[in-house]
């Protein structure tokens, strides 16, 4: 009778200690980040705020009682190749949880393979609208949609008597979802479209668009793309001694374009979805901690990797597993307080709706919100003059 119990109890034993085992492994997270290429400067902004929020994490306790590790490969900028990647995280590597890394065009493609898999993504990088109007029920966005970047160009129009905008963007799916808002904004309150060009990735030479807007002396410079095309933009107005009267591109809300023009910087307006200074939830201890860790304040893409970690996170805790289904619908009706504001999806795309755009322009080396009015932290200065007269 005794070697009979011993025998059970050596079984059960058995069989709990590679449970016990398998529950004291991380949670292994899988992003396919843009660790070269053109999106490098962009997503290492995202990458830090995801590290932050791991790190911290981890030193509390992990979730679910388990440590966070992430696995990583470089997608090279590449859609394509982020596609390849994300099918070797879910049936090489086996991750437990998906994150996209920034940018819209990959984010497509990573997205595709998560629904196929039926496997939950957070969309925390992939701004277009389009990612998430495909029907997918896996998919679920942190980033706030596109048409959040121009929800201060309306009410700009209007203050400042806009009669005529240029929109020179690099050629990608989130400038053209920009595009269709802007002109929707334009044809509403009687704004002339004077100039509209798209340019190819790894374009440095803008002097052809300042040409035309020479002729054309449009009263609004809209662009879209990345920092380092803001930086060449503005490098080259003051080369060229041209001056838009109001210069808007979102990547002037970003730290590198602050560090790379000095005063030349000084008026632009940046699109952006994220301030320091905003009165958010958790935002303060972010910024503190984010600062304390890298040496500089945060921009929205760094935001943009913590929020899309933090929401998981929270679903994850919700959840209380990380069965798929049982998180898909918890992230389905999720609203949370975020350190971008409020965080809700679209229940029947996961598009995100919670989140609303800003416009800041430097000013004094710093990047103030001019709008919305409730948030503004100095008042716009608006026409920009001219490189003589500063």
């Amino acid at each position: 009778m005794k070697t009979w119990l011993v025998s059970i109890a050596l079984a059960a034993a058995a069989i709990v200690a590679p449970a016990a085992a398998r529950a004291a492994d991380p949670i292994k997270i899988g992003i396919a980040l843009s660790e070269t290429g053109n999106l490098a400067d962009s997503s290492k902004h995202y990458w830090r705020g995801i590290e932050l929020w791991r790190d911290k994490l981890n030193a509390s306790g992990g979730l679910l009682g388990r440590k966070v590790e992430f696995v990583i490969y470089d997608d090279r900028s590449d859609a394509a190749t982020s596609a390849r990647l994300y099918e070797r995280l879910i049936t090489s590597d086996n991750v437990d949880l998906l994150v996209s890394t920034i940018g819209s065009a990959q984010a497509a493609t990573a997205t595709a393979v998560a629904e196929k898999h039926k496997r939950v993504m957070i969309n925390g990088g992939g701004a277009s609208e389009s990612i998430q109007q495909r029907g997918f029920k896996h998919i679920f966005q942190t980033a706030a949609r596109i048409s959040n970047y121009v929800d201060g160009i309306e009410p700009l129009m209007q203050r400042y008597g806009v009669k005529t905008m240029a929109f020179v963007a690099r050629d990608y799916g989130a400038a053209r979802d920009m595009e269709k808002v802007l002109k929707g904004m334009a044809e509403k309150h009687g704004v002339k479209i004077v100039m509209s060009e798209y340019f190819p990735a790894g374009t440095v030479d803008f002097s052809s668009q300042i040409a035309r807007a020479r002729q054309e002396k449009p009263d609004l410079w809209v662009s879209v793309g990345y920092p380092n095309e803001a930086i060449e933009m503005t490098r080259q107005f003051h080369a060229s001694n041209y001056t838009p009267k109001i210069f808007v591109h979102n990547g002037v809300a970003q730290e590198d374009y602050l560090k790379a023009t000095g005063k030349d910087g000084e008026y632009a307006i940046g699109m952006s979805l994220y301030e320091p200074s905003l009165k958010t939830s958790g935002n303060a201890e972010f910024v503190r901690d984010f600062k304390a860790k890298y040496n500089y304040e945060p921009g929205y893409y760094s935001s943009f990797g913590y929020n899309s970690v933090y929401v998981l996170g929270e679903a994850v805790k919700k959840a209380g597993t990380l069965d798929q289904e049982a998180l898909r619908k918890v992230l389905t009706t999720l609203k949370l307080d975020t350190v971008m504001g409020k965080h809700e999806v679209d229940p029947n795309t996961g598009m995100q709706i919670g989140i609303k755009g800003l416009l800041v322009q430097v000013l004094g080396g710093k990047r103030e919100i001019i709008w919305p009015d409730d948030l503004r932290t100095a008042e716009p200065k608006i026409p920009v003059p001219g490189w003589d007269q500063r």
